[in-house]
């Protein structure tokens, strides 16, 4: 899928990568951090003098779908986007976006990126570049394109942790495949699974309008387990319950 650098609009959804020049997503510790920094910063910034260890748990909490303190995040504004579906994948990230204002990818990115970054060689003692290239981003403007991007960000991505080089040789079990998707946290497939009801996700009407399946569970399993039984080794071996 092409990526090209754009000012997007409002209520224009949008799929946006990032890559980093080091595998910023191998410890658990720097991706829950990563999703408090996401949080604070589409709403403004993270509180003064807040701990590593406080940014750690409160991005698990929001996972878990459990309020964080207020004094964590300084309100500035209102979402600067709705987050749609989303993965963190060893040394990139796949955001699936909905903007409230014009140009506020531009701004959101900007912000998180340094913000991450700093922390991120801070915690690491580093000093090189994190984030070695902008973004990049491509508007979705079709049902075509938006259960591409669904199955993209949610599914094909996290299936690269679970067992790398499966696009190329086939899934060995897709059984095993669909646990680790619904156990997987740093991806929205287990909210739209049923499984947890993440607050960084966009409320549920903005979901069930821009999201293919959701709400729909029954049906998002059957697209699913049809996709991993498609792309197995042993196609006929595969049942989910």
């Amino acid at each position: 899928m092409p990526y090209r650098k754009i000012f997007f609009e409002k209520n224009q959804p949008v799929h946006v990568v990032s890559r980093a020049l080091t595998d910023v997503f191998r410890q658990k510790e720097d991706c829950d951090r990563f999703i408090f920094q996401f949080y604070a910063v589409n709403l403004g910034k993270k509180g003064f003098n807040m701990k590593t260890k406080d940014m750690i748990k409160a991005g698990q909490s929001l996972l878990r779908g459990e309020k964080i303190p207020e004094r964590f995040v300084i309100k500035e504004h209102a979402p600067l986007v709705h987050l749609l579906d989303f993965s963190l994948v060893v040394n990139h990230y796949h955001f699936y976006l909905l903007p409230t204002i014009d140009g506020s990818i531009v701004h959101l990115m900007h912000r998180l990126n340094d913000s991450f970054a700093r922390s991120f060689n801070l915690l690491h003692n580093r000093k090189d570049a994190v984030f070695g290239c902008r973004y990049k981003g491509i508007a979705v403007e079709t049902d075509f394109q938006s259960h591409a991007v669904s199955r993209y960000v949610s599914i094909m991505n996290p299936l690269d942790v679970f067992q790398p080089g499966w696009r190329e040789y086939g899934l060995k079990n897709p059984k095993e495949a669909f646990n680790f998707l619904e156990n997987y946290e740093f991806s929205s497939f287990p909210d739209k699974i049923g499984k947890r009801s993440s607050l960084i996700l966009a409320p549920r009407e903005i979901l069930e309008q821009y999201t293919p399946f959701w709400g729909d569970k029954e049906e998002y399993r059957k697209f699913v387990a049809g996709f991993l039984k498609e792309r197995s080794v042993l196609p006929n071996d595969f049942l989910i319950e």
